[in-house]
């Protein structure tokens, strides 16, 4: 994982707007209303106006809006892998348990009534292969290949007959697990991938 993004973005989301420096304001307000809405649907005079900031000091530190949705993004991403770091690298667990202990990371946000999805399978939908936004195109695909390379580095302890195979259905049931608690009331939902996937690395175990 990426050690430059945790030095260089504050953790706007645990902060009040009015303890944050300029920068972080306009980062926060702008990550509340994207995530809350839609990227596309915000414009940066909203972000503007909700951050307090002079319009001369946002371009300042963000020369575009697909700078500022980049920024946004790699932001998500610094906070997403802390929080799967935090819990895959609890002392005492097992190789089989690192990868379970996925599940229980993302349960909670799952369970907020906040919660409206992943950000970057959103980003995806908003910023397809059409889209004239190489910048953002880049972040999205950069958060999938960590990702990609995150659960690969769990899988490989494992000694499964199909390791590859194991990390995209591991990978599919954390996306699944998203899509299925935003559009269903279900708590259960990740317990039930959970489960799912531990069936899955028992199952794939070399003799």
């Amino acid at each position: 994982m990426q050690t430059r993004s945790v030095l260089e973005f504050v953790d706007v989301d645990g902060h009040s707007l009015e303890a944050l420096a300029p920068r972080e304001r306009i980062l926060k307000t702008a990550s509340d209303l994207f995530y809350r809405l839609s990227i596309n649907s915000v414009g940066i005079d909203r972000i503007i106006a909700e951050s307090g900031v002079a319009k001369m000091t946002f371009y300042k530190h963000f020369p575009s809006k697909a700078t500022l949705i980049a920024t946004y993004l790699r932001h998500k991403r610094v906070i997403w892998f802390q929080m799967l770091a935090t819990a895959t690298e609890k002392p005492g667990l097992s190789p089989p348990e690192r990868v379970l202990a996925i599940f229980d990371a993302i349960d909670e946000p799952l369970r907020a009534k906040t919660f409206r999805g992943c950000s970057f399978a959103r980003g995806l939908a908003e910023f397809g292969p059409e889209a004239n936004t190489p910048e953002v195109q880049a972040t999205i695909a950069e958060y999938f290949t960590e990702l990609h390379e995150f659960v690969e580095s769990l899988i490989k302890p494992l000694a499964l007959d199909k390791p590859e195979q194991a990390v995209i259905q591991i990978l599919s049931l954390v996306q699944g697990s998203f899509v299925m608690a935003q559009s269903i009331p279900n708590g259960g939902i990740v317990e039930a991938n959970r489960d799912a996937a531990r069936l899955l690395l028992e199952h794939g175990l070399s003799d």
